[in-house]
């Protein structure tokens, strides 16, 4: 189990060296787990731990619980915190709405996100796992839901991490066993009451006569939706004028650069770009995505749509110290490819240096750049939707390069003039 989620975190980049992680622990199989995981891992990620438990004031059985917790973390000599939210006083006021359990949860990671600000820009990591995720994704298949939806719980969000996300339910009851843990049920979970509680118990089993490995199909449905591109809202318009260069490069390869209401956009096609047999942009209706998204495995530089310009190369001697590199990022470390995109709502980003993740729109704001401007800013994200740079912006905490760091992205916006020459 130490071995996936090192992977997990390896992979999805979800702490950096020095991260300060408030581990939320409601007594519960899954979070003793997460919390003796991160712990074991703690020296060779150099993280500095926290434990948070959150009492909802729903069931006198919590402080017994909170207790457990606080036991554990002094066992730990980890920092302790109690946090306590009112969900009926929340729900018969209206604010937030929605279920018991749904009030709870948004009450819960709100406290919790409070506490991380408090700490000075904290991750905050919660205990949801593979079964966790299969759940997710069939609740949203039988509500309704499009590809989006299908990829289910992410790995981070803002300052909340998942560490556990492939980890099977079995995997970590006997790790759970094996390292004598104590841990507390809470009954809500056999409560046929709540939706969850009737798929895991009633409909899952169900689908396990049909198919045994049901679980793992559903997680195999997730990761697809994951790879799929999902096409952004052309905030500039006239994608057809790309499309029409597309064409006329196919025959020959080379670079086309395209005027556009709003500026330019730059396709390219065949050897001469470095970006074999792909073009950068694509025709669909009212939308701009990228077709074989730009590889940052490939040194070279690459004009993304007339206003970015990435270099990927081997770092050297006369690269600028890491610490100071600002428009610099690790390139094994941020995942791949890079995707060039518009602003879309409810992107958030953690500014290099900052305490951690913001709305973008905020960011824009106290930037102080002009309203038009904005929406006409591209935004260069990661495959796993992780926006990283932004021109005007510091760059994102994410893929900050180390005294490790071997390959280099500098990525920076583009001057006029160079955008006029590309």
């Amino acid at each position: 189990m130490l071995s996936s989620v090192w992977k997990t975190i390896r992979r999805e980049q979800l702490f950096a060296a020095g991260d300060r992680v408030v581990v939320a622990v409601s007594g519960g199989p899954d979070s003793m787990a997460l919390l003796a995981v991160l712990w074991e891992l703690a020296p060779r990620l150099l993280l500095r731990l926290e434990v948070a438990n959150v009492d909802h004031g729903l069931r006198p059985e919590a402080a017994a619980e909170a207790a457990l917790v606080a036991e554990r973390a002094s066992a730990l000599e980890l920092p302790f915190h109690r946090l306590a939210v009112d969900v009926l006083g929340a729900r018969a006021g209206g604010r937030p709405r929605g279920s018991l359990q749904s009030v709870a949860r948004t009450l819960r990671l709100q406290a919790l996100e409070d506490l991380a600000g408090r700490l000075g820009g904290a991750r905050v990591a919660l205990g949801h796992h593979a079964d966790d995720q299969a759940e997710t994704i069939l609740f949203r298949i039988l509500r309704g839901t499009g590809v989006r939806g299908l990829r289910g719980i992410p790995y981070q969000r803002g300052v909340f991490i998942r560490p556990l996300l492939d980890v099977r339910r079995t995997a970590i009851e006997a790790y759970i066993k094996r390292r004598c843990l104590p841990v507390v049920h809470d009954p809500s979970n056999m409560d046929s009451r709540f939706t969850r509680a009737r798929l895991r118990h009633q409909l899952l089993p169900l689908l396990r006569q049909e198919n045994p490995r049901v679980i793992e199909a559903l997680l195999a449905l997730g990761a697809d939706a994951r790879l799929a591109p999902i096409a952004s809202v052309d905030p500039i318009g006239h994608v057809g004028r790309a499309a029409t260069a597309i064409a006329e490069l196919r025959g020959r390869g080379g670079t086309a650069v395209v005027d556009v209401a709003g500026g330019q956009i730059m396709v390219a096609y065949g050897e001469t770009t470095r970006l074999p047999g792909a073009a950068i942009l694509q025709s669909a209706p009212h939308h701009l995505h990228p077709v074989r998204p730009v590889s940052i495995r490939k040194p070279g530089m690459y004009w993304l749509a007339g206003s970015i310009g990435v270099e990927i190369k081997e770092r050297s001697s006369a690269d600028p110290a890491v610490s100071d590199a600002f428009s610099a990022f690790d390139a094994d470390a941020v995942p791949a490819p890079l995707l060039l995109r518009p602003r879309l709502p409810g992107d958030r980003m953690r500014p290099r240096g900052g305490r951690g993740s913001r709305k973008l729109s905020d960011l824009l704001i106290d930037a102080k750049i002009a309203r038009p401007a904005r929406a006409e800013l591209p935004v260069l994200a990661a495959a796993d939707g992780t926006v990283l740079f932004v021109p005007g912006l510091r760059p994102s905490e994410v893929g900050r390069p180390t005294e490790h760091t071997r390959r280099l992205v500098h990525v920076r916006g583009l001057s006029r003039q160079e955008r006029s020459s590309v």
